[in-house]
């Protein structure tokens, strides 16, 4: 079954919103992680953020749909 959210009358798929919200998040993080300078000790700064933004994508898409079920139709 393909997951979509219902928001008023309108289906809205997952995918994009999960990866918005997951994009923002991500984004928090790394401002967070950057002020406590702890780039310092990462190899390769890009490629630790896109795992993290994917760590957090897959996170937020196995958390919501139970969070919040009357989203999904």
């Amino acid at each position: 079954m393909i997951a979509d959210y219902l928001i008023g009358n309108i289906l809205v798929a997952a995918a994009p919103v999960d990866g918005c919200i997951a994009l923002a998040v991500a984004f928090v993080v790394h401002r967070v992680l950057a002020a406590f300078r702890f780039y310092r000790w990462v190899w390769h700064p890009v490629l630790f953020d896109t795992a993290l933004f994917v760590v957090i994508w897959a996170l937020l898409v196995l958390t919501l749909p139970s969070l919040f079920p009357g989203l999904i139709p």
